[in-house]
């Protein structure tokens, strides 16, 4: 036997005793009954602590799988592999634009599809069917990309196809039992169709009929106008027009998070969305400027997070990517004037610039926004 494979025998055997695994006997697996009760022993086969995968982090701080390290709040979405990698309630997604509700100056309708660097990949004219706010169909856990629920004409909901074929789902024009209009609508990963009204909230089910499940006085309490969900949860996120926050879901239902004030109100908004991150947004007018907040439950309060000095494009509606955690991306619709655009915010810059601008030629606006990102829900 030669000196170097002599050593590498003595290594192997030195490295046997702390526990390699190579031909090692029954360890201890049991408490250290010295030491104050710690274990400080390296023979130990039990994991002890919560963090199962050693991925660096335990349920208790968002990993959705303990036992798969592909899988945690820091992990990047892996587009192919069927998991929910960085814990966001979406399976393999993957942003490649967004969708938009544009109604021309004559009133027709229209979906636009634009891609992530600006060009319009599809222009789905719905006609007199006329999209204001505007979600995703849920279609057995996965994302519809060619299929919309709408909100039409301030009037009804209507389920809207790539061909553009529009067909009435829900219809609130009757004043004497509505007697307010509806605004947000937004679709949960189980398919669950909710939409807000001024006055109350409810779910709209496949053949159309329409269950309230929560109301209030909306010229004391709250004033509905915007709708989004939380795909991890399915949690409801309800947007008050003056900056007030409510949500809703099965075991808590109506809460107001952060009550508006009617008397001094503190923003101005139509919409809201949720992001990858967990959080809350807004797009909204407030006396620091125009600028996207976000929602801190902590505080219960609106902080700004990105905001731009334009006061010629007040923001309409708001989608997020959040598929980079690390370079998270806001979508807001705005008009002046002639012009229609898409502005693209990347969080903590305070720059927007346009990922759409139209031509102006037609004198119409864009209202509502949503993401691509083809995902499937982990729900």
């Amino acid at each position: 036997m030669t000196l170097r494979f002599a050593t590498i025998l003595v290594l192997l055997s030195a490295c046997d005793d702390v526990n390699t695994g190579i031909g090692v006997g029954p360890r201890d697996t049991g408490p250290d009954t010295g030491n104050g009760g710690i274990d400080t022993s390296i023979e130990d086969t039990t994991d002890t602590d919560e963090d199962q995968d050693d991925d660096g982090f335990s349920p208790s701080a968002g990993d959705c799988d303990d036992a798969d390290p592909r899988v945690s709040p820091a992990r990047d979405e892996d587009g192919s592999d069927e998991k929910d990698n960085d814990c966001d309630g979406k399976i393999n997604e993957e942003f490649t634009g967004v969708d938009v509700a544009w109604v021309e100056s004559s009133g027709a309708g229209h979906v636009l599809t634009i891609d992530k660097i600006g060009r319009i990949a599809a222009d789905v004219p719905t006609g007199a069917c006329v999209p204001f706010f505007l979600d995703h169909v849920v279609r057995d856990g996965q994302t519809a990309a060619d299929e919309w629920i709408i909100n039409d004409s301030l009037a009804g909901l209507a389920r809207v196809t790539a061909d553009g074929t529009c067909t009435p789902l829900a219809d609130f024009s009757d004043t004497e039992v509505y007697e307010y209009p509806p605004y947000g609508v937004t679709v949960t990963p189980d398919g669950a169709i909710y939409v807000v009204f001024t006055d109350q909230f409810g779910t709209v089910a496949e053949d159309g009929t329409y269950t309230q499940l929560a109301t209030w006085d909306p010229e004391a309490d709250f004033l509905g106008i915007g709708l989004a969900n939380d795909p991890k949860t399915g949690q409801v996120g309800i947007f008050d027009m003056l900056g007030g926050f409510a949500t809703w879901d099965a075991t808590s239902g109506f809460v107001i998070e952060h009550a508006p004030n009617f008397e001094a109100p503190e923003l101005s908004t139509v919409s809201g969305s949720h992001g990858d991150d967990g959080s809350w947004y807004v797009p909204a007018v407030s006396a620091a400027g125009y600028g996207v907040y976000g929602f801190n439950p902590a505080s219960s309060a609106w902080e700004m997070q990105d905001q731009w000095t334009d006061e010629d494009w007040a923001p309409f509606m708001l989608a997020v990517d959040g598929s980079d955690p690390k370079r998270m991306e806001f979508y807001v619709t705005a008009t002046a004037g002639a012009f229609q655009t898409v502005w693209r915010i990347i969080h903590g810059t305070n720059h927007a610039d346009d990922l759409y601008a139209s031509d102006g030629t037609d004198f119409g606006n864009y209202y509502g926004i949503v993401a691509d990102d083809g995902a499937g829900y982990a729900n």
